[in-house]
């Protein structure tokens, strides 16, 4: 099977897929975080339920990841 350079048409209609995609996650991922936020409202609510301190915990395990990223990255 033999390559085949790709036309500018070809390419421009690639990248505009490829745009279209990002935007369809970042409405997902907006969306998300949206009824995520709305979840733990209600937790704190309904059954009186610290939320922050899960918040907390994320953000301290979301730092710990990175650090492991990058420091398997520079091993």
């Amino acid at each position: 099977m033999s390559k085949k350079k790709l036309t500018n048409k070809e390419i421009t209609e690639v990248l505009a897929s490829l745009s279209n995609n990002d935007q369809i996650l970042l409405k997902e991922i907006v969306e998300f975080k949206q009824a995520f936020s709305l979840y733990l409202k209600y937790r704190s609510k309904s059954f009186k339920e610290d939320v922050e301190g899960f918040n907390k915990f994320v953000k301290e395990e979301a730092k710990e990841f990175e650090q492991q990223s990058k420091d398997n990255k520079g091993a």
